[in-house]
């Protein structure tokens, strides 16, 4: 085990595996520290603790072309254009879409790089990280059943309209609810500072009130039901659920 994650609570914590397809993006990650992912293509839930890099067959002659071999901490989410993001391509044909800028700590390599065996069109893979340490082959990567997917099916079954991707202090929220007395936004991590983000958020004055739930990732696998009475009690106190959010 990497010295560096010695608990197997870090173990647990979330990653998103993310596609690099032109080594220009990967430069970006690796000194400028930040990597972009368009708001009309983002996958359900961007937020994780850590994001890990695909490199494409755009790296083809480089040892790290078709594997994921590097990985970063999150630190900070944003929602910006293209050309606040590119300045230097002002002119490009999407430059007024909204990408998410989220910003990463050092870029760090995995003692074992993990290949694409035989899968070779890859998108977004939600994993953790014991997973990303572990997995001889990025088919390993996939949850059998991502308990986030299960929380989302079964708050929809319920009737409740679910907003994704939406960001609150730098952070994005994973699940938004409306409530009649303002937004419910629920986190899904392991990560302990995540947690701490959530307890020590404020809530924002009316009419723009935002209320922030932390669920740990292992709990939805663990008691799924317990997790659904506290988004029950949350949303009571936000004066129950708007069952017409758009």
């Amino acid at each position: 085990m990497p010295a560096d994650y010695p608990d197997a609570e870090a173990r647990r914590r979330t990653v998103l595996v993310v596609v690099v397809n032109n080594p220009a993006d990967f430069r970006r990650v690796a000194s400028e520290g930040w990597y972009r992912i368009p708001q009309r293509s983002a996958p359900r839930r961007i937020g994780a603790d850590y994001l890990a890099f695909y490199q494409t067959g755009a790296f083809k002659g480089q040892e790290e072309a078709q594997t994921v071999t590097y990985y970063a901490s999150t630190r900070r989410y944003q929602l910006v254009t293209r050309r606040e993001l590119l300045p230097a391509e002002a002119d490009h044909p999407r430059a007024g879409d909204y990408y998410f800028r989220i910003d990463l700590g050092p870029l760090q390599r995995l003692t074992r790089p993990i290949p694409a065996v035989s899968l070779r069109r890859i998108t977004f893979i939600p994993t953790t990280l014991d997973r990303l340490l572990s997995a001889p082959d990025v088919r390993d990567l996939f949850y059998h059943e991502d308990p986030f997917d299960k929380l989302w099916r079964t708050l929809r079954a319920n009737r409740l309209r679910l907003m994704k991707n939406r960001l609150v202090d730098d952070w994005p929220v994973d699940i938004t609810l409306r409530a009649r007395g303002g937004y419910l936004g629920i986190r899904c991590s392991n990560d302990p500072e995540t947690r701490a983000q959530a307890r020590e958020h404020k809530p924002i004055p009316a009419p723009a009130r935002w209320e922030i739930l932390w669920l740990p990732a292992d709990a939805l696998e663990r008691n799924l039901d317990a997790c659904l009475r506290r988004i029950g009690a949350a949303l009571i106190d936000l004066g129950g659920s708007d069952l017409n959010a758009e």
